[in-house]
């Protein structure tokens, strides 16, 4: 079976889930490898004096999936001149950028699992503040509520304002949400180098720097006036 198909039916099997416990034994039964795995990373970066102080130094967790930085070299400093601009205080912590995540490759499948196992432990563990990919690996965390409904986190005008620059979608309890905002050439991290094609930007539903991560949108947004 196709790793498309499977994620397909995966998603599909998910949905049907009745209540929130089904869902969380149904996550467990997949990814409870990946989970352990890095629940143990991040046990050794609590204790180790090291890992410790660079967790302490980062304001904001970014994952941008299937970026260009292996191709070409890209400004990581991108999200830290967006908190800067906005005169949101760091407090002298720095935005850290993961860019190593590679999904759709061609014979590539088991490795896709294997990172899409990753990603969803990740997001259960509270490892990302800010997601950027290509639509379709949006979507298949989408389909899992993984990300925050934007028009609570954002002003009315800014939404009247950008409704194109909006990706709105029901969640898993048949309500229309923002998922997140599209960026197309021209954005932030298109000038960075990271991405050519149009991508999305969600707020992981389990965001650790929420302020951080609203003032990202809301500067990204604001630019575009």
């Amino acid at each position: 079976m196709k790793l498309s198909e499977q994620i397909r039916k995966d998603r599909e099997r998910f949905a049907k889930l009745p209540d929130r416990q089904s869902r969380l034994h149904f996550l467990w039964d997949y990814y409870k490898v990946p989970i352990l795995a890095v629940c143990g990373i991040i046990v050794f970066l609590l204790v180790s004096p090291i890992g410790s102080r660079d967790r302490r130094d980062v304001c904001l967790h970014a994952v941008l999936i299937n970026n260009d930085s292996l191709a070409v070299s890209c400004d990581d400093t991108v999200f830290d001149r967006l908190l800067a601009d906005y005169g949101y205080d760091t407090k002298g912590k720095k935005a850290e950028i993961n860019a190593d995540f590679a999904l759709g490759r061609e014979g590539s499948e088991n490795q896709e699992v294997e990172s899409l196992q990753v990603l969803s432990a990740m997001f259960a563990l509270d490892d990302i503040d800010i997601y950027v990919s290509d639509q379709y690996y949006f979507d298949y965390f989408r389909e899992v509520d993984a990300f925050h409904d934007l028009s609570v986190l954002l002003p009315e005008e800014l939404i009247r304002s950008h409704e194109e620059d909006l990706y709105r979608y029901e969640n898993s309890q048949g309500q229309s949400i923002i998922g997140g905002i599209l960026l197309h050439e021209g954005s932030p991290l298109h000038e960075a180098g990271y991405y050519h094609n149009d991508v999305v930007l969600g707020i992981a539903t389990n965001c650790g720097n929420l302020e951080a991560a609203q003032a990202v949108i809301l500067q990204i947004l604001s630019d575009r006036n």
